[in-house]
């Protein structure tokens, strides 16, 4: 099979982190619903053990980590992006000052840590995190990020999670600011910027609550600079593929249903996936260029009429397909005449 790739710039803009009620929870593709805390006490090889807060928000608003180590008097903060990979289940984690771990995602909604290898812990010591509703930890730590200026506003896109935070008047602020305004760039144009930072949920003089940046010490602007681009592409197999287009009719997630997912093995020899209600499955045929998928298989749950209806068509269109194209992340099936028959978008990819 020939695979089509085309790269096009991903152009995001992730809104400021606001508290919002549990009802905006979300079950994904990987099996948790999102956002959540999760929370628990794990061993620690010279204290009584390591507290963990971990809040994780949806796909592409990153996480927060909060470490606190028992009669130590120690706590270690950072924030980072998450991806999963669906072959191991696996959460991982990639943060500030190069912080890595993984977690595997269990059937009741909690994460258990993985060791260095990224491999189950074999052991009877408590090394599993419960969820909760998000319940936003403070942070502590020093942060690189796009400030922008405008309308004496201030917003910080901290570069390796993406998110976005208002920036508080107060403390080192306008140490900021006069490096901002004294930089040679447009009003309200980004700037790279270097703080030490403490994040917490602070009050909006409009709106709701949203977590905010106050700068405790700055340390540097740089221009002419931006955050890297650690964006990977997507393959073909072993990435969520999310169903945004079937038969040319834009695709919508239904409340309280599990996020629809197409999933290729990574042998390449079989496919699942969701609507919503049944699991779907079957053998996956690649010759040469030619790809046929089924005959589909499925649970036989009863759904409501619509995710019935979406389930039929879904499972033709997958019988029909003939070819893929796979664009960076994005990802179509074509059918004999070369119609597009559905479309997808890569889910909780590596950035």
């Amino acid at each position: 099979m020939t695979l089509l790739v085309r790269i096009f710039p991903l152009l995001f803009c992730i809104p400021a982190l606001a508290v919002g009620d549990t009802d905006q929870q979300r079950p994904g593709a990987h099996g948790l619903a999102l956002p959540a805390t999760f929370s628990g006490t794990l061993p620690c090889a010279d204290c009584p053990g390591i507290v963990y807060h971990l809040d994780i928000w949806t796909e592409g608003q990153g996480y927060a980590l909060r470490r606190t180590y028992l009669e130590r008097d120690q706590v270690v903060d950072e924030l980072g992006r998450w991806h999963v990979d669906p072959a191991r289940n696996a959460l991982v984690l990639e943060g500030t000052a190069n912080a890595r771990s993984e977690w595997q995602i269990t059937p009741n909604q909690e994460v258990r840590l993985l060791d260095q290898e990224g491999e189950p812990i074999d052991s009877d010591l408590p090394y599993t995190l419960v969820a909760a509703p998000l319940m936003p930890t403070e942070l502590s730590l020093p942060v690189t990020g796009l400030m922008t200026y405008f309308a004496d506003a201030a917003l910080f896109t901290e570069c390796l999670s993406g998110q976005r935070f208002p920036i508080a008047m107060e403390a080192d602020y306008l140490s900021l600011e006069r490096a901002y305004l004294d930089a040679d760039i447009e009003p309200g144009a980004p700037l790279i910027a270097r703080f030490d930072a403490e994040i917490s949920v602070r009050p909006q003089m409009e709106g709701t609550d949203r977590m905010t940046a106050t700068v405790e010490q700055f340390h540097h602007v740089t221009p002419d600079a931006g955050c890297p681009d650690n964006r990977v592409a997507a393959e073909f197999s072993n990435t969520f593929w999310g169903l945004t287009h079937l038969n040319g009719m834009e695709q919508d997630h239904i409340e309280g249903r599990q996020e629809p997912y197409f999933l290729i093995s990574q042998d390449r020899t079989r496919f699942s996936g969701t609507m919503g209600c049944n699991r779907i499955m079957g053998p996956l045929n690649i010759d040469g260029e030619n790809v046929e998928f089924g005959p589909v298989a499925s649970t036989m749950m009863a759904c409501p009429p619509e995710l019935a209806e979406r389930e039929t068509a879904f499972a033709e269109t997958l019988e029909a397909a003939r070819r893929v194209d796979l664009m960076d992340q994005s990802l179509r099936l074509l059918d004999d005449a070369g119609i597009e028959r559905a479309r997808f978008r890569a889910l909780y990819m590596r950035y």
